[in-house]
C-alpha cells in the first residue's frame, strides 16, 4: 500500500471518517435513511457539485406479509363459495376511481442521490452520443437476528414456499368449489396454509431487526468511497466522459433503487450517451480487502481485449501494486450491479459493468458486528485509487483504441 501517491494527507482518512460519521442504522423510509442522505448531499455540495433527489415506492415486509394474507384469505373465500365478496371487493376497489391505490399496508417511500459532473470537453456541440461512466454505492443499511449465511437459506425458503402454496391453494379450491365430499382436500388446505402462515411469520420475526447494524462495511464504505471520487473528479474532471454518481436507497430490499434509477432513466440514457462506449462500476462492501467479482458477459464484443472494465481493474490494481481478490461467480451475489446488466441487456448494448464486493466480509454484515473498525484505512484508500485510475485510464483508452481500429 505504500504506492499510494495521488491522494493528499488530509484524503488519506476522509473515507473512514464519512463511514464513522455514517455509523447508524439507515433502514429505508426511515429518520436514519433521510440522516444519511442529507450527509451526502452536504459533502457533494461543498464541492459545488449538481445534486438531485429522486422519489420511488417499493414494497416493503410489511406489504410482502399482508400480500400473503391476502392470498390465503381470497383462496378460502373461492373453497367455501362466497365469490360474491370478492365480487363486492373489487368493484368496490377498481370502479370508483379513489379507491384504486388503496392498501391496509401502503407502498414505503424511499430516495436516490444522484450527482452528475461534466467532461472537460463541451461534447453537447458535437453531433455523435458522450460517453458516460456511472459510479453507484446503496446508502441504506439492513439489519437481522441471523446470522447473514442463515438468512440466505430462509429467503430462499421464503420464496419457494409462496408459489407452491399459491398452485396448491388454488388446485383444491377448484377441486373443493367443482365436485362435493371433499373434506379432506379442505383439511389438507387448512394444515398446508397453517404451516405456511407459521414458517413465514417465524422468518419474519428471526430475520428483520432495524436498530443492529452500523452498516459500516454493507455499504457505508462503498458511500464514502463514492463521495471521495466526487472530489477527485470535480477538480479533475474526465476528458471524455460525463460521470453520473448514484447513492441508491432500498437495495436491500430487492435493489429497488437502482431499479428504480435504471427504469426512469433507461431511454434518456439511451438516447443521449453511446452505451456501447459507457460502463458502471458499483462498490458494494469495502472492508478488510478490496474484491472484485465478475462474470462473463455477453455482451462485449470482438474488441474485448481493449475494452474489458474488469481486467482494466485488475491491470490498474497490479499497475499501483495494491492487493485485489478477482473471484469469478457462475451466479453472483445479488447487488445493484445486476440492474446495471439488465438495463445492458433492455438497451441491447455493450455496456459494461464491473462489481466490487468483498464477499468474505460478509460474515459481519446485517449485525452489530459491522462496525467502522472492519473498514481498514488503507484498503479504502487503495480501493479509492484503484476506481479513480481506472476510470481515467478507460476515458483515454476508448479513443486510443478507436483511433488504432
Amino acid at each position: 500500500m505504500d504506492t499510494i501517491l495521488s491522494l493528499k494527507l488530509n484524503q488519506k482518512n476522509a473515507s473512514k471518517n464519512h463511514i464513522k460519521a455514517l455509523a447508524y442504522p439507515r433502514q429505508p423510509s426511515s429518520t436514519g435513511e433521510t440522516k444519511a442522505a442529507i450527509y451526502i448531499k452536504n459533502e457533494i455540495g461543498k464541492e459545488n457539485i449538481e445534486c438531485t433527489t429522486e422519489y420511488f415506492s417499493f414494497i416493503g415486509a410489511k406489504r410482502i406479509f399482508m400480500r400473503l394474507t391476502y392470498i390465503i384469505l381470497f383462496t378460502y373465500l373461492i373453497v367455501f363459495r362466497m365469490l360474491l365478496i370478492l365480487v363486492a371487493y373489487f368493484c368496490f376497489k377498481y370502479v370508483f376511481p379513489r379507491f384504486r391505490n388503496y392498501s391496509l399496508v401502503g407502498k414505503e417511500e424511499s430516495k436516490n442521490i444522484i450527482a452528475k459532473i461534466k467532461s472537460a470537453k463541451n461534447q453537447e456541440i458535437n453531433q455523435e452520443k458522450n460517453q458516460v461512466v456511472i459510479l453507484s454505492a446503496h446508502y441504506d443499511s439492513f439489519s437481522a437476528n441471523l446470522p447473514y449465511g442463515l438468512q440466505k437459506v430462509f429467503f430462499f425458503m421464503f420464496r419457494i414456499i409462496i408459489i407452491p402454496y399459491t398452485i396448491f391453494a388454488l388446485l383444491i379450491a377448484n377441486i373443493v368449489f367443482f365436485y362435493e365430499g371433499t373434506r379432506e382436500a379442505v383439511q389438507i388446505m387448512v394444515i398446508f396454509t397453517f404451516v405456511e402462515f407459521f414458517m413465514t411469520t417465524i422468518i419474519f420475526l428471526l430475520i428483520y431487526d432495524n436498530n443492529r447494524s452500523k452498516g459500516s462495511i454493507d455499504n457505508a464504505s462503498g458511500v464514502a468511497i463514492l463521495i471521495e471520487l466526487a472530489k477527485l473528479i470535480k477538480k479533475n474532471p474526465l476528458e471524455n466522459y460525463d460521470v453520473i454518481l448514484l447513492w441508491t436507497s432500498a437495495e436491500e430490499w430487492g435493489l429497488k433503487g437502482s431499479k428504480a434509477f435504471c427504469k426512469k432513466h433507461r431511454k434518456f440514457l439511451k438516447n443521449k450517451y453511446d452505451l456501447n462506449r459507457s460502463f458502471n462500476i458499483n462498490v458494494d462492501m469495502v472492508g478488510s480487502y478490496i474484491g472484485l467479482e465478475t462474470k462473463s458477459s455477453l455482451h462485449l464484443r470482438r474488441r474485448k481485449e481493449v475494452l474489458d472494465l474488469n481486467k482494466k481493474i485488475e491491470e490498474t490494481a497490479n499497475e499501483l501494486n495494491i492487493p485485489i481478490d478477482v473471484q469469478k461467480k457462475i451466479l453472483g451475489s445479488k447487488a445493484d450491479h445486476k440492474s446495471f446488466r439488465s438495463l445492458a441487456k433492455k438497451t441491447k448494448t455493450s455496456f459494461q459493468v464491473a462489481y466490487i464486493h468483498s464477499s468474505e466480509d460478509s460474515k459481519f454484515i446485517h449485525s452489530s458486528r459491522d462496525t467502522p473498525d472492519k473498514c481498514y484505512n488503507e484498503v479504502l484508500n487503495g480501493c479509492l485509487e484503484i476506481c479513480n485510475a481506472t476510470i481515467r485510464s478507460m476515458d483515454s483508452l476508448y479513443f486510443s483504441s478507436e483511433k488504432i481500429g
